[in-house]
């Protein structure tokens, strides 16, 4: 059972697919980019649009709570605003994107540790979405609920990871990045990445395997 919990958690249905070593990925924000360098505020609120999900997602992942994930957004993109004149024409905008969303988390989750332990949300960021799809029944209903479920389990899973290991995670198999673009936005290096991953994963099946064995589980 959560070996299936999470094989279903690594390869989640709206998840980018993983990529082969070698291959690159194009970069569809680069001429907004260069435009909102050259100080077109349009531009910049585009790159916001086309990016703010994926941003308040990733800060949601590693942070295990919606409002925390939001304030992040917006300090992610008050550095990215600050910061535009810094990045370097060719780069991979996206990349950059990904590292300054880890900072903030790293920064924000290093404050909330002096204060009071914030609560794990259940819902998932796209639930919201989801909320506007035509409602299933009989037998999808309940694959959808059991879903939810396990997910939600390994979510709690994911959020007793050290930090580092939980943002290479969630880049690595959550948002689908290569090791070496996963790598390159935290700093570090292939062998270091899979050895996190590798290492997550092992301790997330451990995690669920010891709460099914206690009987315990999504609530």
């Amino acid at each position: 059972m959560s070996a299936e919990i999470a094989h279903l958690f690594m390869t989640g249905a709206h998840d980018a697919p993983q990529r082969t070593r070698g291959e690159e990925r194009a970069d569809p924000l680069a001429a907004l980019v260069a435009r909102a360098r050259a100080g077109d505020s349009l531009a910049f609120e585009r790159i916001m649009l086309a990016t703010e999900q994926r941003v308040v997602s990733v800060a949601w992942r590693l942070l295990g709570n919606r409002e925390d994930a939001r304030d992040a957004a917006q300090e992610v993109y008050l550095r990215v605003f600050k910061y535009l004149d810094r990045f370097r024409a060719g780069e991979d905008f996206q990349g950059w994107l990904y590292r300054i969303t880890v900072n903030v988390c790293h920064d924000l989750a290093r404050k909330r540790r002096a204060g009071a332990v914030g609560q794990l949300d259940d819902l998932d960021p796209d639930r919201g979405r989801a909320a506007f799809e035509s409602p299933r029944g009989g037998a999808d209903a309940e694959g959808e609920t059991l879903r939810a479920q396990q997910l939600a389990l390994v979510r709690r899973a994911l959020a007793t990871l050290p930090e580092k290991e939980r943002a290479a995670l969630v880049l690595r198999d959550l948002e689908g990045l290569s090791t070496e673009e996963t790598a390159r936005a935290l700093g570090s290096r292939p062998v270091t990445v899979r050895s996190q991953v590798s290492t997550a994963r092992s301790k997330i099946k451990i995690y669920c395997d010891r709460l099914l064995a206690k009987g315990g589980g999504a609530r």
